[in-house]
């Protein structure tokens, strides 16, 4: 059947439904009709969980763009990987990111180059106004030094005037001539004074002028300031203004810096799935981006599993060469989670990056002998968990190709950039060791050619692995039935054999009870007849004494046999009870452990609502009455006349001899005679009475076999019914992934 893409999950789905339906034969039974449309109902789980994964994957389907998703463990360098793809294989979002990095680090230059020049602009003006205020000091300083000459003169001559006045006037009161002549001709002392004052009026006007040329100064080294002052603040806002621009602009790059994508170390850095779109001539593909999955995976494992089911292939990626790791009863491993999500997969790749933190790690072959080998070793793991699906590996490392090619920032990139090229010479150079080129390539050409008979290859292998996982669901149930089935088969038949030796010992007790019983009835007879013997009785004695004796024995044997096989029959019944009790114990205890133990990470009811086929115990009971009355409904004792007129014959023949011991010699040898044809008779007609008892017993036994059997009927119909459905899907599952490879081209 070829589907369009619209209607495979649809069909597919109705062809389950259809299939389950079908289930068992066809059989006018009811109660086995019932078992299996119970049995059905139970697949009604595993029946929701695969309609739960079809509708998931016809949502996630992705049918037009050959997509890979990038997998692998926490911090393996997945990211680091698709940043090196994107720009090497010219994602159109990573050109866009690396036109505005271009665009911004060419406003950056501008803005730093301005930035520069009013850097050297407010330099020149500090040196200049530093010119300006230097001189303006010197002539502060001059002054300052000037009035502390004058005030020094001035002071010196103050003290001149001090000296020479008491000086001049005690000259004058010296004598009246002194004092006449200082009048019109000044003494020396008088002429020195003069000096003194006209000197200090000069050197105050001296200070005066001075002190002027000091605040003309002040002033004009305030002017200079406050010049200095403003174009500083107009220079450093033009400064201010433009470190804000390149601030802004330092974060407008690092928008489009290369990397942002690559983790921090951190555990569970990428939590989202990010997608990126490839052309090539005219090949249409993507990457996918995944969470680890070693990290904390409750908190991305939606996103890896829908990730998972629209990709087309997966690269594993791993930063060790050394095989995955199985899981233990605590946690899950790597390789149960890679079989849980890749096994889907029509191509799955390994790939080793290497991780390389140093140049000197490129200097040399990228990869070791021992890694080789340890690679072969993840080639044969893989193989076995994925089979087919597993197309090897890849060996790269993807640092330092990032760093070959990446725009950075003012970041440990860029230190790292630096550092690889300084060291092997060209970016080129670090490129070509990383050996990401022919891996970009491969990618391109050999990885996506004919992808689009890949998609619906990989689309229709995940249906055909989601009813094939359904299939192993229900095999799982149907090997836990079928485990069920075999203990119950085989306590059945342990318990069929002891009732069948419980129905035989039964048998073998009536017998020898009823040999007993005679044995008394034959000794008690004897022993009453031997004693009246004794007595010397004659015939006409003997004849009434032995009939007597005989009625006695009768009657009483008949309350032993009767007693005796009531006792053997209640042994027999308790028996049987403790048979079918520790049956039913035993199988109820398999049930319970069944529904316990059947724990499944799907839904499935395990609880198994087997109706009783009727009352046992009321069988036991009834086949106990049964046995009974058959064994009573006929007098084993009738014999007992026939063999009385035996001994009357015998005695008319022995009455004749007249020697008493004689007599009483043939009398015994009558009574042993007859007795032991009585005992004959009697044993005969008991035993042919158990005969009859026989038939209702096997019946009885039969009936309790066929109400213990209805268990294990109950199971096996449940187990032909999950074989059904096994094997039906496992068929249904091949079909489609054979109908995904017959369509190449995607032609419905």
């Amino acid at each position: 059947m070829k589907r369009a893409p619209a209607e495979l999950y649809t069909n597919v789905m109705n062809e389950v439904t259809f299939l389950i339906e079908s289930l068992g034969e066809k059989t006018d039974d009811k109660e086995v009709l019932e078992q299996q449309n119970q049995a059905k109902k139970k697949l009604n789980g595993v029946y929701k969980e695969l309609q739960s994964s079809l509708e998931h994957l016809e949502k996630n389907a992705e049918w037009d763009v050959f997509t890979i998703a990038f997998y692998g463990e926490t911090n393996a360098g997945k990211s680091t990987l698709i940043e090196t793809l994107r720009i090497l294989l010219s994602e159109p979002t990573k050109i866009a990111e690396r036109k505005k990095y271009l665009s911004c680090s060419q406003a950056i230059n501008h803005s730093e180059n301005r930035l520069r020049k009013f850097e050297e602009g407010l330099s020149q003006i500090n040196i200049s106004f530093q010119i300006k205020a230097e001189q303006v000091n010197e002539k502060l300083e001059n002054a300052v030094s000037q009035i502390r000459k004058f005030i020094a003169e001035s002071e010196l001559e103050h003290w001149k005037v001090d000296i020479l006045d008491p000086l001049i006037y005690e000259k004058r009161r010296s004598s009246l001539y002194n004092f006449i002549l200082s009048f019109f001709n000044p003494m020396y002392e008088q002429k020195e004074m003069i000096k003194a004052k006209e000197c200090i009026v000069q050197l105050e006007t001296e200070i005066s002028n001075t002190k002027q040329a000091l605040d003309q100064a002040q002033q004009e080294l305030i002017e200079i300031n406050e010049k200095w002052q403003k174009k500083i603040e107009i220079v450093s806002l033009n400064i201010s203004e433009l470190q804000e621009i390149l601030s802004n602009e330092d974060r407008e790059i690092l928008k489009y810096t290369d990397g942002k994508i690559v983790g921090d170390g951190r555990s569970d850095y990428t939590q989202t799935v990010e997608e990126y779109t490839f052309r090539y001539e005219d090949q249409h593909f993507a990457i996918l981006d995944l969470p680890g999955i070693e990290g904390r995976e409750e908190i991305v494992i939606n996103e890896i599993n829908d990730a998972v089911e629209r990709a087309h292939a997966v690269f594993y990626i791993s930063g060790k060469s050394a095989p995955p790791q199985n899981g233990d009863e605590k946690s899950e491993g790597t390789i149960e989670k890679i079989k849980r999500h890749l096994s889907q997969h029509t191509e799955v790749y390994f790939i080793y990056n290497k991780r390389v933190k140093n140049p000197r790690q490129l200097k040399e072959v990228l990869i070791s002998e021992d890694e080789k080998m340890a690679l072969k070793e993840v080639d044969d793991v893989l193989k076995k968990v994925l089979s087919d699906q597993y197309e090897g590996h890849k060996v790269l490392s993807a640092y330092p190709a990032l760093l070959s090619v990446g725009n950075f920032w003012k970041d440990k990139f860029l230190k790292n950039q630096e550092k690889f090229i300084e060291q092997l010479g060209s970016t080129e150079k670090v490129l070509e060791d990383s050996s990401i080129k022919d891996f970009s390539e491969w990618l391109r050409t050999s990885l996506v050619y004919e992808s689009k008979s890949k998609i619906i290859r990989s689309n229709y292998r995940k249906i055909s692995v989601a009813i094939s996982h359904t299939k192993e669901n229900i095999s799982e149930i149907q090997k836990q039935f079928n485990s069920l089935e075999k203990k119950l088969t085989l306590n059945e038949k342990y318990t069929n054999r002891k009732l069948d030796e419980e129905s035989e010992l039964l048998i073998q007790n009536l017998n020898n009870e009823a040999i007993k019983i005679i044995g008394k009835f034959k000794n008690r007879l004897r022993k009453q007849m031997y004693n009246e013997i004794e007595k010397k009785i004659d015939k006409d004695s003997f004849k009434i004494t032995f009939e007597k004796e005989i009625n006695i024995a009768k009657e009483e044997t008949e309350k032993q046999l009767e007693v005796g096989v009531k006792v053997i029959l209640k042994e027999f019944e308790l028996a049987i009870k403790e048979i079918v009790s520790k049956e039913q114990r035993y199988t109820d205890g398999l049930l319970k452990a069944f529904d316990e133990s059947t724990k499944f990470d799907f839904e499935f009811e395990s609880t198994l609502n087997i109706k009783n086929g009727g009352s046992i115990p009321k069988t036991i009971t009834s086949l106990g009455i049964g046995v009974l009355g058959i064994i009573a409904a006929s007098n084993p004792f009738f014999i007992a006349l026939a063999v009385l007129s035996m001994i009357i014959n015998v005695g008319k023949d022995i009455m004749g001899f007249f020697n008493h011991e004689y007599r009483a010699s043939q009398q015994k040898k009558a009574v042993d005679e007859n007795i032991e044809e009585m005992a004959t008779q009697l044993s005969k007609s008991v035993h042919e009475n158990f005969k009859k008892a026989y038939d209702p017993l096997t019946k009885g036994i039969k009936e309790i076999k066929e109400n213990l059997s209805l268990k294990s009927k109950y199971v096996n119909t449940m187990n032909q019914v999950f074989q059904g459905a096994e094997r039906k899907l496992q068929i249904l599952s091949w079909e489609i992934e054979l109908e995904g490879m017959d369509r190449p081209n995607g032609n419905d």
